[in-house]
């Protein structure tokens, strides 16, 4: 291999953004979408204007590694971080952001990384390649409680070559590793800025090399973001405002209000809205996107949900056909399969089929023991849609015999519990990127990793997922993933019932967003063209 192994991986993160530049795609849902042109870029003549996105989940600090996702705040993160790569869904490759070039030897254990020269953090300081191997170590250590932990923990080795060279020695061959490099592992953090100040500080008052530096920040509500002058590629323009919108109804409705330029929008129906209303944005059809995740004895659990049974009880109790028309009245695309019918991955895999008889014999062989009496609780988010989710499937599981409570707590609170492990069963999704499913899945099933949100500590799925990351090859890379879903079915840790469209829309005055992986916005380019 192989300069740059930019097109390891042939598929989009965002797949219908591939059309670019102000073109037409179709939802999954049935609408036209116009994808924003992102071919411009902020000159110095455009500088002003503030850009306010509407988030679906705030960032929950600026410590290091919690910007995975975009649902949950990694637009705020890597405005002030960058990455050292970027996943372009246009093209279907990785390019270089911070890093000049990344190249794999002939079996992809070893890569080596070089940065851009004249690079520098925004309080002066350059970066270098101490600082990438730094980064690095901050997301192993496990206080750090970075969701990139799981992607740098196949790093044996981290080699400083020379200040602007890094070498990555794998414990085994992993083709897609530059993915790991487009999310949070590739925000990298200033050495002796951290080290001065330390972990409670920096979440608060981060230093990146990225467009932008923090202005305010009211923990789970806004933040505001100023151009960073020293920025390394070009002039940035606007100021960035992110604020919390409680559902993507309300969402839709504050940029339609104009009281937001980009919104974050998840579920069919309200993307089929701003499609049918000729709103323009980047879409996304997301694998596993709605799934119900289950305790499986995370954080000292030791209810129900650690029986096997009772977690296959809930698949079987799921009529997802159901879920879709009273949700979306048709428009969504339920599934029980890990990966979507339009994966490059998809080989007919299935998950549990609907079967409310089999659900109900397997609570009563439960209850028959005597330790149980059906009680459960299912943690959902106080936005409307998401209620209406929480009753539908507290009516599934009550007819099979469970006997469902309802708990409703702000977007933010859920997902800090899920993360924490403070839940019985809630409702959330896995969200793999299609650009290396592997990093997302493997994550979700590594005991002790902080992105196992099941707390599901199985050998066999476990080592199927490691499987996942070493096979090389569409074939190879199909027949690991059926062999996943196989022990999956048997296992049970979390069960899908749809995936997820999402879509970030992007008001015709801005221009310059472009898209990376796993739904994270840039917005290192972006302008407003009437500031």
């Amino acid at each position: 291999m192989n300069k740059l192994a930019l097109a390891v991986l042939a598929a989009a993160t965002l797949t219908l953004t591939a059309c670019g530049g102000g073109t037409d795609a179709v939802s999954a849902s049935g609408g036209d979408v116009r994808t924003p042109d992102e071919t411009s870029r902020c000159t110095e003549n455009m500088a002003g204007g503030t850009i306010t996105m509407g988030e679906y989940v705030m960032l929950p600090s600026f410590s290091p590694g919690q910007g995975h996702y975009g649902l949950r705040g990694g637009a705020q993160s890597a405005a002030i971080y960058d990455r050292l790569m970027r996943w372009n869904p246009e093209t279907a490759e990785f390019e270089p952001k911070l890093a000049a070039s990344l190249e794999a030897n002939e079996d992809n254990t070893v890569w080596t990384l070089k940065l851009r020269d004249g690079v520098t953090f925004s309080n002066g300081d350059p970066l270098t390649a101490d600082d990438v191997k730094f980064t690095v170590g901050l997301h192993k250590d496990p206080s750090t409680a970075s969701t990139a932990k799981t992607d740098v923990d196949e790093i044996e080795t981290v080699r400083v070559l020379d200040p602007l060279t890094v070498e990555f020695v794998l414990g085994e061959p992993w083709a897609g590793f530059p993915f790991a490099l487009t999310r949070s592992a590739g925000e990298v953090i200033p050495e002796e800025a951290y080290t001065e100040v330390g972990p409670e500080e920096w979440a608060e008052n981060p230093i990146g090399a990225g467009a932008f530096v923090l202005a305010s920040n009211t923990p789970g509500q806004e933040v505001v973001l100023e151009p960073n002058p020293t920025y390394y590629d070009g002039p940035v323009c606007p100021t960035l405002r992110f604020i919390s919108i409680p559902g993507s109804q309300a969402t839709l409705e504050s940029f339609q209000n104009g009281e937001i330029q980009v919104g974050y929008l998840r579920g069919a129906q309200f993307i089929n809205d701003a499609t049918q209303a000729d709103e323009q944005g980047f879409l996304s059809e997301i694998s596993s996107g709605r799934a119900i995740v289950m305790n499986n004895g995370a954080a000292g659990y030791d209810g129900i949900f650690t029986d096997e049974r009772a977690r296959k009880a809930v698949a079987h109790a799921l009529d997802r056909d159901l879920i879709n028309d009273r949700l979306t009245g048709g428009l969504g695309q339920p599934t029980s399969a890990l990966l979507a019918e339009s994966s490059r991955f998809y080989d007919g895999q299935q998950g549990p089929e609907y079967d409310a008889e089999l659900a109900a014999e397997l609570v009563e062989e439960l209850k028959a023991e005597g330790d149980w009496n059906g009680d459960v609780m299912l943690l959902t988010n106080t936005s409307p849609e998401n209620i209406e989710t929480g009753v539908i499937i507290k009516a599934l599981l009550d007819a099979v015999g469970f006997n469902v409570t309802l708990e409703n707590v702000p977007q933010s609170q859920q997902a800090a519990r899920l993360f924490g492990h403070d839940y019985e069963m809630t409702i959330g999704g896995l969200n793999p990127s299609d650009a290396d499913p592997s990093a997302s899945f493997t994550a979700y099933v590594t005991p002790g990793g902080p992105t196992n949100n099941s707390g599901v500590d199985n050998a066999e799925l476990a080592e199927a997922g490691r499987d996942l990351k070493t096979a090389t090859g569409l074939d190879e890379q199909i027949a690991a993933l059926n062999r996943f879903q196989e022990i999956h079915n048997q296992v049970m840790p979390f069960t899908i019932f749809a995936n997820a469209e999402e879509f970030v829309a992007v008001d015709e005055s801005v221009k310059g967003i472009s898209p990376t992986s796993s739904g994270v916005m840039l917005f290192d380019g972006a302008f407003v063209t009437d500031p």
